[in-house]
């Protein structure tokens, strides 16, 4: 049974859900759940495109920053239509828009006015489905980092949609960057968006980035891996240099010698966007939203993707998700 036609009322939706944390292969599942319906001041959207981040298998994890409250929808934004509207609302039924609201993974969300971005025409859903985590995240870590031209940035998790749109943004402003990936099988794509290719195990990533940069390091490392790979960038940096963390794609904490921190003046940050983005007044979140319709309409801030799936094959899309060497985005349909 799919969802009701739009404006029918309540009905029964498809949901992809888990009741208990664990990896998301063992505990998500295909449930029906009643069509929510948008009280005041809310929106109701049929969702019609959302991919398949590394913060959504995070959160069924149950290492997000936001807790779990089983039985939980899964996802944290989508591309969709305006479907009904509670009182005190002005967008129109038929509005495309971006959402970024939990709970995705399903044929319909309710969200604030606020969680939504009308796409404008020359936008696509396929770019609209991704456009309030990684491109927001990118131009939020160029922003924070400020290196200047001329200067180095690693990036760990060198492949990942997120360092790729950091990769072209840092380089557009004259920064030279350093991607640290597993193999060589992305060289030729960095290479393409101006990024040099660190390749190899963790203990030769030191190395590796003291030839390219003529022993003087980097300024900044921006780190979504930890583990080995993460401490061992942190060590590439320069003196005053610094190292945001955005991620935890190993698991595994990261190794700082208190010595850089004390006596190189090494400065540590975390970065999770949703604190970001609390933090924005209305007119720097207004700029932001600018920025990446900008880069969606120029490409700089769009993954392409690489494989479709219905919402009831999710099972298959995290397969292909978690497939070495994937280079594209995996979206769930309607």
């Amino acid at each position: 049974m799919t969802a009701s036609p739009p404006g029918s009322g309540r009905g029964v939706m498809r949901a992809v859900t888990f009741g208990r944390t664990g990896e998301p292969a063992d505990v998500l599942e295909l449930a029906r759940v009643p069509v929510p319906l948008p009280g005041p001041g809310r929106v109701r959207v049929r969702i019609t495109l959302r991919p398949v981040n590394p913060s959504d298998l995070l959160f069924v994890r149950g290492r997000y920053g936001r807790r779990p409250e089983p039985p939980s929808p899964v996802g944290f934004e989508a591309a969709g239509v305006v479907d009904a509207c509670g009182s005190g609302v002005g967008l129109a039924p038929g509005t495309r828009v971006a959402v970024d609201a939990p709970g995705t993974w399903q044929d319909y969300v309710v969200a604030s006015p606020d969680d939504l971005v009308p796409l404008p025409d020359d936008v696509t859903d396929e770019a609209g489905c991704q456009l309030t985590v990684n491109p927001a995240t990118a131009v939020l870590l160029v922003r924070e980092l400020a290196a200047r031209p001329g200067q180095w940035l690693v990036q760990t998790a060198g492949a990942s949609a997120v360092a790729r749109m950091v990769t072209r943004l840092a380089v557009s402003g004259g920064v030279r960057c350093l991607n640290v990936v597993r193999d060589d099988r992305h060289r030729d794509d960095l290479a393409a968006l101006g990024a040099e290719t660190v390749a190899g195990p963790p203990e030769t990533i030191t190395e590796q980035v003291a030839r390219y940069t003529g022993d003087r390091g980097a300024a900044a490392v921006l780190d979504a891996v930890g583990g080995s790979a993460g401490s061992a960038a942190a060590r590439c940096l320069s003196p005053g240099g610094r190292l945001l963390v955005y991620g935890m794609m190993s698991g595994d904490p990261l190794t700082l010698d208190p010595d850089d921190l004390v006596f190189r003046d090494i400065e540590v940050r975390g970065f999770w966007l949703p604190e970001r983005l609390r933090r924005l007044d209305a007119p720097a979140r207004a700029d932001l939203t600018a920025t990446v319709l900008d880069g969606a309409r120029s490409g700089a801030l769009v993954s392409p993707v690489e494989a479709r799936y219905g919402l009831a094959d999710f099972a298959e899309a995290l397969r292909h998700a978690d497939r070495p060497g994937r280079t594209g985005k995996i979206l769930l349909t309607a």
